[in-house]
């Protein structure tokens, strides 16, 4: 399958947007001078063993991207079977004072489910990120099956944030994720972006620069995070008037 691309790059005071993609495909909701908003559209039933999802992400010098996931993401598997791992890897690449917001919505693991997830980015000066990611082990009455996801952001300094989860949801590993099934986050790396404290939820201020808000808990919609995604999200950059 060949990739899901999203480039956005400026032209003039407007902005040019290409967009492909099979398995996850993206559609132009708005663009409106230097800022364009975009969905991501499941091409199929997804994820299925063997299924190898590449995201790849462009947002051009002084642009402002927003993406949306349109429905959530279940990773199925075989009953009884090792299977195959599903594949999801998604690299993003901000211009000096480019701007992305992400809403992703829930990925569920389940129990037969086995899933590769990593996400890289790599901000250029005066960029920033907004993201929501949550990893959910298990449908209503399953304990979730095998994750493994990897987070790398950096700019041209250095790591920002680098992490990395194995789990199992029929496993409980003290000090991992405990008896917790879901695993809720909002990242804001970059140009400084004001983050709001959130009750219920941990808060880890990064060494370089940036905010982590994360929850863990039983269930997706017992998460508080969701407020986060209109009271602090980069504004939209309007191009600067000509002449």
């Amino acid at each position: 399958m060949n990739p899901t691309l999203v480039e956005v790059s400026a032209r003039g005071d407007a902005v040019s947007c290409a967009l492909e993609g099979e398995l996850v495909v993206p559609r132009l909701i708005r663009r409106h001078g230097r800022s364009v908003e975009v969905a991501l559209v499941a091409g199929r039933a997804m994820l299925l063993p063997g299924d190898d999802v590449r995201i790849r992400i462009t947002v051009g010098e002084g642009c402002t991207l927003r993406l949306v996931d349109i429905g959530g993401l279940i990773v199925y598997g075989r009953p009884g079977e090792a299977g195959e791992s599903s594949q999801w890897h998604a690299h993003v690449d901000l211009g000096a004072g480019a701007h992305l917001t992400w809403e992703g919505l829930p990925t569920v693991v389940t129990d037969a489910g086995r899933l590769a997830r990593s996400f890289t980015m790599t901000l250029a000066g005066g960029s920033s990120a907004f993201l929501r990611e949550t990893l959910v082990l298990g449908r209503v009455g399953e304990r979730g099956g095998e994750l493994t996801a990897a987070t790398d952001i950096r700019d041209d300094r250095g790591p920002i944030l680098c992490e990395a989860l194995e789990t199992r949801g029929d496993v409980q590993v003290p000090g991992i994720l405990g008896a917790a099934r879901v695993v809720d986050s909002v990242i804001a790396v970059g140009d400084p972006v004001a983050v709001d404290e959130v009750a219920g939820a941990t808060r880890l201020e990064l060494e370089r620069g940036g905010t982590v808000v994360r929850f863990l808990g039983d269930a997706a919609h017992d998460s508080p995070l969701g407020v986060l995604l209109t009271a602090t999200a980069p504004p939209v950059r309007e191009p600067a008037p000509v002449g």
